[in-house]
């Protein structure tokens, strides 16, 4: 599903006058205006439960989020782009019905009732019949457009009002408070959404009547439904009588996994009521001790561990996938499996989030270790004070994690309403960059975040898509803390042809920058298993820089009464090798073909590594014809990007009048969607 949201409408399409009032006034009040300047007319304990002010500081923030941001940013997307670009459609309609007002003052239904000596054809029967029917809809749906522009007005400045509030209502533990007001916001939202329906259905007959001026149906109304079904969905879940259990996943980047970083941590929380009830925090390994169970890993993670475990569970490139296998293995361990606990989601973010959050409550000193925690070394000063515990066999080497807690509870419980405002606002681009990712075991808010593209899944390619298609996703078996210092840069040129063949040359290029660092756990070598996700049936047509690496299983897992995971042996039963180039394979994982390689990169190098490889279009491209290109960043990963995409010869782009389109990056989102047209060359 496309992560595009819908734009308002083009304000040359709304009278000059209507369209000036509408940006002054700056939200749909101006409606209002518009309107009268017409003529008249019981929960379970977690184990080893802590004290709430020594949770993690991901705990904390994750709450914050799971309690607030995620109706924080649903609700500021919706005022932005649904409830506008519904005022600018309002603003529209109206131009529309009202210029046909002067038909109504000239016509009078008795005087145009079908006679014996009129033709079925004449005009005068036909306006009579046909056209004062409709207008008569028109003039009798002006009390629903007005209604219709007094709740979108109600429901702009209630949502503005919910979001202001928000910050202190999570807090200050606001969450019966919370429910209310979405109750008020729901039941404006119906109102809404019913006198759109009518309207549109009001519009839809115009346009039979007068199709240039009503070729447009107020087609929100799906994205209305969508923010109701959503809503509804939240209340529900907020307001259960039992508590809400979310696994908080710490990904490290420093040892990147195909959906993130390495899983070494995380924070179990509870809500009741849209409440914090408690929050404990746990090493991965804690989870996997009491993990019993014997499964075979994926291929090559078998490189690393014999038993396939929570720690690296976070292995598909679809969030979604790697959230459910992770929330599988830890109600399956002793630690959980005992009571029992079932989770109702899980929350993925990066160590970026939290460099984010100090950089809003500012520096962190913990006196007692004498060392001060900013954005800017919270990274690696945590990674520091992890090594050196276990290094010394220290009982809780992240102690540094909770002495850090209560610190920044205490600056986030003084920060100012500005503050607090810009804390929630940061959301939106930890979303956008895959810094947070979520999953929700409920199918409509699972569905609601997937849509939106907030869930980490991949992208579905729709049939006969015309377009291309690249993820590079690396995953770090065996090389130490590197990938911090890993720069990457991604090239790929993009030659299409007007038979249709798309020909790709990729460059990835690898540089480890770990001799700059003082630690030794960054100078190790980077083993890397590197993926590239292509559309399917794609042709390898050359590869260089991959390095031969046989896995051999470490065991005998059917011997050994092992299980297989079914997604994991799906995706393995297309494996295919090369044999012009040994040191690459293929499968086909979440739609996509993926083509494989091992790579190896000593500290202070370089490796290259070059795909070329082709696909087909359904249909080879002609004038007018849209191309798209997506591109998905991997959560975590960083680096240089440059995509250039070259049109058929005789062709242009009519984005830029150019035959070639170029986009450059440090810093892309997480979906990447470049929309493109041919256009023939003047000769």
């Amino acid at each position: 599903m496309s992560d595009i949201v819908r734009s308002p409408i083009d304000p040359e399409e709304v009278s000059t006058k209507k369209i000036a009032l509408f940006k002054k006034k700056g939200r749909v009040g101006a409606l209002t205006d518009l309107v009268a300047t017409k003529p008249k007319t019981k929960p379970s304990h977690p184990p080893k439960q802590k004290k709430l002010a020594r949770s993690i500081v991901i705990a904390v923030l994750a709450f914050l989020i799971v309690g607030g941001g995620f109706i924080y940013y649903s609700l500021y997307n919706f005022r932005k782009n649904v409830v506008q670009s519904l005022g600018s459609e309002l603003n529209r309609f109206s131009t529309q019905v009202f210029d046909l007002r002067p038909f109504e003052s000239n016509l009078n239904k008795e005087n145009f009732k079908t006679g014996a000596n009129l033709s079925p054809k004449n005009p005068i029967q036909v306006l009579g019949t046909e056209i004062w029917p409709l207008l008569k809809d028109s003039v009798g749906a002006y009390k629903d457009f007005q209604g219709l522009a007094g709740q979108t007005l109600a429901l702009f400045e209630k949502s503005e009002t919910f979001i202001t509030s928000l910050p202190n209502l999570i807090f200050h533990q606001g969450g019966s408070e919370i429910i209310s007001q979405l109750k008020e916001i729901i039941s404006i939202l119906n109102n809404v959404s019913d006198k759109n329906a009518k309207l549109a259905g009001v519009a839809a007959k115009l346009k039979d009547f007068s199709p240039d001026n009503f070729d447009f149906y107020l087609p929100l109304q799906s994205d209305l439904n969508k923010y109701q079904n959503f809503l509804n969905s939240a209340v529900n879940w907020l307001s259960a009588s039992s508590s809400r259990r979310i696994f908080v996943m710490l990904l490290n980047p420093s040892e990147i996994r195909p959906g993130g970083g390495f899983l070494g941590s995380y924070a179990d929380i509870s809500i009741r009521g849209a409440n914090l009830e408690s929050v404990n925090v746990h090493d991965i390994n804690e989870l996997d001790r009491g993990l019993t169970s014997k499964t075979v890993p994926p291929k090559p993670v078998q490189v690393i561990t014999t038993n396939w475990k929570t720690a690296d569970a976070n292995w598909f490139f679809d969030f979604s996938s790697s959230a459910s296998k992770i929330l599988q293995f830890a109600e399956s361990s002793d630690l959980y499996h005992k009571d029992p606990v079932a989770f109702d989601g899980a929350l993925a973010l990066s160590s970026g989030v939290i460099e984010d959050l100090l950089s809003v409550v500012g520096p962190i000193e913990i006196k007692e270790d004498n060392i001060t925690i900013t954005s800017d070394n919270f990274l690696s000063e945590t990674q520091k004070q992890v090594q050196e515990g276990q290094k010394t066999k220290n009982a809780n080497p992240k102690k540094i994690l909770q002495d850090l807690t209560p610190l920044v509870v205490e600056k986030l419980a003084s920060l100012d309403s500005a503050q607090k405002q810009k804390l929630f606002s940061l959301v939106g681009d930890w979303f956008s960059k895959k810094d947070l990712m979520v999953f929700f075991r409920d199918p409509k808010l699972q569905k609601f975040f997937s849509g939106l593209n907030l869930s980490g899944q991949v992208y579905e390619l729709p049939q006969g898509f015309i377009g291309d298609y690249l993820a590079v996703v690396n995953a770090n078996l065996g090389g130490g803390k590197t990938d911090i210092f890993m720069n990457q840069k991604i090239t790929l040129a993009s030659q299409i042809n007007d038979d249709g063949i798309v020909a790709n040359h990729l460059v990835i290029e690898r540089t480890h920058n770990g001799n700059k660092a003082k630690d030794w756990w960054y100078k190790t070598t980077n083993q890397n298993y590197l993926q590239i996700f292509t559309p399917l049936n794609p042709q390898l047509e050359n590869f260089s820089g991959g390095v031969k690496k046989t896995v051999k299983p470490p065991t005998n897992y059917k011997k050994g009464n092992y299980i297989t995971d079914p997604l994991v042996s799906q995706i393995e039963s297309t494996r295919k090798d090369f044999l012009n180039y040994p040191t690459v394979e293929s499968f086909e994982e979440f739609g996509k073909n993926v083509l494989a390689a091992w790579t190896k990169t000593e500290v202070g190098k370089k490796t290259e590594i070059v795909f070329d490889y082709t696909h087909r279009l359904p249909v080879p491209l002609s004038e007018g014809k849209s191309y798209q290109f997506i591109f998905e960043r991997q959560a975590g990963a960083s680096g240089v990007y440059n995509f250039e995409i070259s049109a058929p010869i005789g062709f242009i782009w009519e984005e830029n009048n150019l035959p070639i389109f170029e986009y450059k990056s440090s810093d892309p989102p997480g979906r990447l969607i470049i929309n493109l047209t041919l256009k023939k060359t003047s000769e």
